[in-house]
């Protein structure tokens, strides 16, 4: 038995052993005893699951350091561009023909610390610039994106053409690699949008002037 490309592993050993388990006493005769030695399909589950634990670690451990770092509403910005980052780069990967395995969450954790980059220096900008101007958030906010915007840019370009060639690999590895380049430089554009986009929304409506002086 094989499985399908874009099939599921695990369904597919779950339902070899229901179908054993009918086969008894029909075309497996009594007495004959019919032992699993591997099963591919429960490793794959069992590693994918604690991938995706790490995954949801790796994004708490961010929204910490955030949260001591600069304060509690910048903390809950950031959180809320890690999750919209991922799941929209789930669905990209999605969309390109990726499925959800072990090498795309691996990929997703490898780039979780470069995807959170651009939240962060876009929030922390807006946290420093409101120590220092008193203009309101409606102008204190497009004067902070505006002075980290060319060198966040550049950097998110810089990390991508770093990444992308690992894509044209070829060979066994190729293929099999090329959704770690792939989706880490879709994610890095997705979240340079969400930096760029949601992060300065986020902060306009949760962060508030008068209880910045309180944990700056």
């Amino acid at each position: 038995v094989a499985k399908k490309p874009g099939s599921n592993a695990a369904d597919i050993t779950q339902a070899i052993s229901a179908r054993l388990q009918g086969l008894r006493g029909q075309v497996i005769p009594e007495g004959v005893n019919v032992e699993i030695t591997r099963d591919y399909g429960q490793s794959a589950a069992d590693k994918a699951s604690k991938l995706i634990q790490k995954l949801i670690f790796a994004t708490a451990s961010v929204v910490l350091l955030v949260l001591f770092a600069i304060g509690r509403r910048e903390a809950l910005i950031v959180g809320a561009a890690v999750l919209l980052t991922l799941a929209a780069t789930l669905f990209a990967s999605w969309a390109w023909g990726f499925t959800l395995n072990r090498v795309s969450l691996f990929a997703l954790i490898f780039s979780i610390g470069i995807l959170v980059d651009d939240a962060i220096v876009v929030v922390e900008n807006i946290h420093r610039r409101m120590g220092l101007d008193h203009d309101g958030l409606e102008a204190i906010i497009p004067r902070a994106v505006d002075e980290v915007g060319g060198p966040t840019i550049l950097a998110t370009l810089t990390v991508i053409a770093a990444l992308l060639p690992m894509a044209f690999v070829t060979g066994l590895m190729g293929p099999y690699m090329s959704p770690i380049p792939i989706n880490a430089s879709i994610g890095m554009l997705i979240s340079l949008a969400i930096a760029f986009i949601v992060t300065p929304w986020l902060a306009l409506k949760l962060i508030k002037l008068e209880s910045h002086g309180a944990h700056a």
